[in-house]
């Protein structure tokens, strides 16, 4: 399964203030580990990985269903 994490605009400063939280996501972001771990930084971003994940690998590009998980 993959996953999209939308990355919160205080993102940046709690990387600069070194929270652990922050700094071990942002590992996970550069390195791809796990593989299937996605960021988005914007609404662009996201409605653009939305759109990726929302389409078959078929020669149709059939529709597909995601799921959005919220806090």
């Amino acid at each position: 399964m993959d996953a999209v994490i939308w990355l919160p605009d205080s993102f940046s400063e709690q990387l600069r203030s070194r929270t652990s939280e922050a700094v071990e996501l942002q590992t996970m972001v550069v390195t791809r580990e796990p593989k299937e771990l996605f960021s988005a930084y914007s609404s662009e971003t996201w409605d653009g990985w939305v759109e990726f994940f929302s389409l078959t690998r078929e020669a149709d590009a059939r529709r597909k269903g995601v799921v959005e998980v919220a806090l």
